[in-house]
């Protein structure tokens, strides 16, 4: 696979990523802020930039 392909295809799933905290947080009854962070080894998503901070401290040392 070529580097352009990869790179589409992770912007492709890190914006469904995204999306999806989006209206996981609506749907429970949080505010969603304007920004929401994803890992980028992972690309799980975080509502919070201390999350994210900690997440990475934790899973990617």
């Amino acid at each position: 696979m070529s580097s352009a392909v990869r790179r589409t295809w992770r912007r492709l799933v890190q914006t469904y990523h995204l999306l999806c905290a989006r209206d996981d947080a609506a749907a429970h009854g949080y505010s969603v802020p304007s920004g929401v962070w994803a890992c980028v080894r992972c690309h799980q998503p975080h509502l919070e930039l201390s999350a994210l901070h900690q997440h990475l401290r934790t899973e990617h040392p």
